[in-house]
């Protein structure tokens, strides 16, 4: 009986359920809003590549190619070297000098029958090229030894002629993306790094800038983990022969890499503490301490500072390359920069031919739209790409189309329009900052209390 009766509450059941493809009620989950969405456009990597680069993204790879170009082609000068041809051949012509030398005297001092004053003259002499020649084997030796404990990895080829940066964290502290924003990349973009919550670090990989390939990021493995034990770790990984290293987290330094960092000075190898993601810091001390961003800024530091000895760290948020200290981690990283976009400097010439093209300037894009720059998701599984004024969509179904976005008003009356449905103001876009998490108006009496929500992805 009990059987039957569930197998009857089953069919009751079945009957009145409905899925997707009854007549579902419009709601936050649903496509309606890409129903007038043609979907023959190209994936987003290629629609990207057909998009023209901005100046901007140009004189970074002309900043980054002369300052190669100035480091020139021998490795860093904090790194293990072998000793070279020249030092060779200097210690091979110290040997023979003082060899001569030894001759000499011996031959003098048979002639002559005994000691004098320019016997000692000439001993002395002698003694002084045999102890240069002792202090010149000694260096080269702890030169030999020193490369064979810190040797090049094998997957750090070309290290000559190339200027390699590495950047150290854990996984889920957000490195990909920081690789990303610091290549100037947009979302989706050929060659950028996977970025995911799931993304994780198991052997150093590569990634070139784009107007300067002879610059190289390289996303390494965190510090001590059984793979990765930190007290083998700069050996591993070969920072003594990286240019500079990023050490990055999203809350606390741990012990490692606070030794990591120790260590690092004690080679004198450039080194920058970066701490990610505190827009969302701010955002959750403004909402349950009420602290504004300063104020949860000078914390973030102070803590930084007497907990873990880090003077100088850099505060930077991924979403916005403007805000807190991601102009000066870029500035310090890359002094060129600096002295490129200066307007007061002797230098400030840019030769980009886009830059003394009228027509080829970039295009100012307003507050809102700003905002809406970069890749969001949705509930659905879509992914939206803004890019300047046009959104490129890809379905779950791995369909693309694109969109045009339309504006309205302008200073703190813009609105920024996806057709005629929905649309976000300064107001949405500030709340997006805090949260990650933007809400189109709805428009239409249909959809209203319906907003469409995207989610932040990079």
């Amino acid at each position: 009986d009990f059987i039957s009766a569930l197998l009857k509450r089953r069919n009751d059941v079945d009957a009145a359920g409905e899925v997707y493809e009854s007549t579902p009620a419009k709601g936050n989950a649903d496509a309606s809003h890409l129903e007038a969405l043609v979907l023959t456009a190209p994936s987003a990597q290629e629609w990207l590549r057909q998009q023209q680069a901005t100046p901007e993204e140009d004189i970074l790879g002309e900043v980054l190619t002369g300052e190669l170009a100035e480091r020139g082609s021998s490795p860093p000068a904090h790194a293990p070297a072998a000793p070279s041809r020249e030092d060779i051949a200097r210690l091979q012509q110290l040997r023979e000098q003082v060899e001569a030398a030894r001759k000499s005297l011996a031959a003098e001092r048979s002639a002559m029958g005994g000691k004098n004053e320019e016997l000692a003259r000439r001993e002395s002499d002698i003694k002084s090229r045999e102890d240069a020649f002792e202090a010149e084997r000694a260096r080269q030796r702890r030169c030999e030894e020193v490369r064979k404990n810190y040797p090049v990895p094998e997957w750090l080829d070309n290290v000559e002629g190339t200027m390699n940066i590495g950047v150290v964290g854990n996984a889920g502290v957000g490195k990909s993306l920081l690789i990303n924003k610091l290549r100037r990349l947009r979302p989706q973009a050929e060659g950028s790094a996977p970025v995911g919550v799931n993304e994780t670090t198991t052997r150093p990989t590569m990634y070139v800038f784009p107007g300067a390939p002879g610059v190289r990021l390289w996303d390494l493995p965190g510090a001590g983990t059984a793979a990765f034990p930190s007290e083998t770790y700069i050996h591993n990984m070969g920072l003594r022969h990286f240019d500079k290293v990023i050490i990055v987290t999203a809350g606390r330094f741990t012990s490692t890499e606070v030794a990591l960092k120790e260590e690092l000075i004690t080679h004198r190898v450039p080194f920058y503490m970066v701490r990610t993601k505190v827009d969302i810091d701010i955002y959750n001390n403004y909402a349950d301490n009420n602290r504004d961003a300063e104020a949860t800024l000078l914390e973030i530091r102070e803590d930084l500072r007497n907990t873990h000895g880090v003077d100088n760290p850099y505060l930077v948020s991924s979403r916005d390359l403007e805000l807190y200290d991601m102009p000066r981690l870029m500035g310090d990283l890359f002094p060129g920069l600096r002295k490129e976009l200066d307007p007061s400097a002797p230098s400030f010439c840019p030769s980009v031919p886009a830059w003394n093209d009228a027509w080829a300037m970039p295009q100012a894009l307003s507050w809102v739209l700003q905002g809406l720059q970069g890749q969001w998701t949705d509930s659905l599984g879509t992914v939206y790409l803004v890019h300047q004024d046009k959104v490129h969509v890809t379905t779950s179904q791995h369909q693309y189309g694109v969109f045009p976005l339309t504006i309205s008003g302008s200073g703190p009356e813009e609105s920024v329009w996806w057709d005629v449905l929905y649309c976000v103001t300064s107001t949405n876009i500030r709340l997006a900052r805090r949260r990650g998490e933007l809400q189109w108006t709805p428009q239409v009496p249909a959809l209203t209390g319906k907003p469409m929500i995207w989610w932040w992805t990079q």
